[in-house]
């Protein structure tokens, strides 16, 4: 009898090779270094190497060689009184999984009494652990858990919530071993509740707001003094990070932005830090920053009385025109407004003369091809009572005029640092692809079937030190500035554009694209975990109301699967189609069943509109 991989085996017959019968009835042909000797035999049927055999006295044996070598043939029979097969066999099954001895059957070492005392410690504690784990089961299936003693078991589970590793749980109740389980495990036990949202923390977001403090402004640094021009820091209610404003002075439109980059030094641990975390976070039950909150506090415009901001500079000839531009670092005093205010007063200077300057800056960019995509929008949010609120953002003429001004700041900002060899991270973005035949579908006659496709087309925008045009925006080159307490690709070139004002050094490109390194990863890591998070409470608020109708719109169609919009949830997902609907269709569905684990729902339709 030899032993082959760890199990008993028979020697039909020896030459070259040995020919071996296994337990299990096969045989083999191995070689002789592949094997060693249990006993020469002869050997009953396999199945009886284990019956009726004497407990033994390992631990008499062990007492016995303590400090001494043996074989397997001396060590079966001080333990069992004789060397037989099932001896030897069961001498073997000792070795290294009792404390008292380790190695192979030609090399038996009997262990130190340290060594079997350090065993003897580790079985018990393995067994303690196996009995608690057991207990826990039993506990854990019935609903008895205890959040405090339980975490060592728990928090393993949570961990596969997030993605990170299987569950020694969902293991033993014979589950698939995959975040949504988990999740949804941990909900239905009432470890977490229903609103535990673990789709930031899967993509290891940072949850902690930054906690270092602020520096203070060099001295000395000249500043314009434009604190006698009124104003306006212009965004939706609620706002709690102002960083841009406008104002007209009668010559010069102003786009102002906040001086973030005057406190945050280059390669500075707030640098860091803020680079590490590349954008603020904003979910609809938190917001997690990107700059600590003393330091909007100090920045945020319209938060103090007087705010330190980098300020752009339009000047508007007799006909409108932009005559020039420049940048300037500059004191400013700011009143804050929402879209709403300022939409009722568009007609009234100087935010008429305003929107007739983003007007025309609008009208070159429609010019060179801009796209538009207008999809429906919604604003979520957990109120303190942690109601889900869901509020149809409205489309104010005062939020294009924001927008078209930060365009213009990021515009005019990009041309300034190319004409100086400034390196700064572009926005670029390539032109959608035409069709074969050169020809441009037209969805004209329904506006979702049209965004829809129009979004289709789009290609990825991304950042490059090389300057190109944003097709998109129908500009020729384009940087963000305008948005340095938020985002950290504008802080960069906020920090370029600063130096060159002071006359200092600007970093060299080399050393911008090491500050952009992973930047774009991560932004694009937080723009997943907001969309997720978005579909998540949508869900929420969907489960709360089964018996949800709605109006959609037919917007694509595989087979016999469509993809609908659903304009008051900002909502996009598949359907069933049992008849032929035409593209662009209006419908109205039915909520038939909301699974939040695995951020779906399922919506049949009740009848098609038009």
């Amino acid at each position: 009898m030899v032993l082959y991989k760890k199990s008993p085996a028979l020697v039909l017959e020896a030459s070259e090779k040995l020919d071996i019968l296994l337990p299990g009835g096969k045989t083999k042909s191995v070689r002789e270094k592949d094997v060693a000797g249990l006993h020469p035999g002869p050997v009953p049927d396999f199945p009886e190497l284990e019956k009726n055999t004497p407990p033994g006295e390992p631990e008499s044996a062990w007492e016995l060689l303590r400090g001494e070598h043996t074989n397997l043939k001396e060590l079966a029979e001080l333990i069992y009184g004789e060397y037989s097969p099932s001896s030897s066999w069961l001498t073997f099954k000792l070795l290294n999984h009792s404390p008292w001895f380790s190695g192979s059957p030609d090399s038996i070492e009997i262990s130190s009494e340290e060594t079997v005392s350090a065993r003897v410690e580790l079985e018990k504690r393995k067994a303690d652990d196996e009995r608690r784990w057991k207990e826990f089961l039993e506990r854990f299936n019935r609903g008895d858990i205890q959040p405090d003693s339980d975490e060592i078991y728990l928090r393993e589970l949570e961990m596969c919530a997030l993605g990170h590793k299987g569950s020694r749980i969902l293991k033993a109740l014979n589950r698939k071993q995959n975040p949504e389980n988990a999740h949804r495990l941990l909900i239905s036990k009432k470890i977490k509740t229903p609103f535990w949202n673990p789709h930031p923390l899967r993509l290891d977001i940072p949850f902690e707001p930054p906690s270092y403090i602020p520096a203070e402004f060099a001295k000395g640094e000249e500043r314009l003094n434009l604190s006698n021009i009124e104003t306006f820091a212009i965004d939706d209610e609620g706002n709690t990070d102002p960083d841009d404003a406008l104002s007209w002075d009668g010559r010069k439109f102003w786009v102002h932005v906040a001086d973030v980059a005057g406190l945050i030094p280059i390669d500075s641990p707030a640098d860091k830090s803020a680079r590490e975390r590349a954008s603020s976070l904003y979910l609809p039950e938190r917001k997690v920053p990107m700059l600590p909150s003393e330091m909007v506090a100090k920045l945020g415009l319209g938060l103090c009385p007087t705010s330190p901001a980098l300020s752009y500079a339009f000047d508007i000839d007799a006909e409108g025109n932009i005559s020039d531009f420049s940048i300037h670092l500059s004191t400013i005093r700011v009143t804050r407004f929402s879209y709403r205010e300022i939409d009722e007063r568009l007609d009234k200077e100087p935010f008429a003369t305003m929107k007739k300057i983003c007007t025309a800056f609008r009208g070159g960019r429609e010019e060179a091809g801009t796209i538009t995509i207008n999809m429906p929008e919604v604003k979520l949010h957990l109120d303190e009572e942690g109601t889900i609120q869901i509020t149809p953002l409205r489309d104010y003429e005062s939020r294009n005029l924001v927008a078209e001004a930060m365009l213009m700041a990021g515009s005019y900002a990009a041309v300034w640092c190319h004409e100086r060899g400034i390196p700064i991270p572009y926005a670029v973005q390539n032109a959608p692809d035409e069709a074969p035949d050169g020809s441009t579908p037209d969805y004209s006659e329904n506006f979702y079937l049209t965004q829809f496709n129009l979004r289709r087309g789009m290609k990825r925008s991304r950042l490059t030190l090389e300057r190109a045009p944003h097709a998109g925006l129908g500009l020729k080159s384009y940087t963000r500035v305008t948005s340095p307490l938020r985002r950290y690709p504008d802080l960069i070139s906020s920090q370029q554009i600063r130096a060159a004002i002071l006359g200092k050094q600007t970093r060299d490109a080399e050393s911008v694209l090491a500050a952009m390194a992973g930047v774009e990863t991560r932004i694009e890591a937080l723009i997943l975990a907001e969309r997720r998070s978005n579909i998540f409470w949508k869900l929420q608020w969907l489960a709360l109301r089964p018996d949800y109708t709605c109006k959609a719109y037919l917007v694509d169609r595989r087979e016999r699967q469509g993809y609908v919009i659903i304009p008051e949830l900002a909502y996009e997902t598949r359907v069933a189609l049992r008849n032929e609907i035409r593209l662009g269709s209006r419908v109205r569905l039915k909520l038939k069943e909301v699974n939040v684990f695995e951020l779906s729902a399922v919506f049949t339709i009740l009848e098609v509109l038009e």
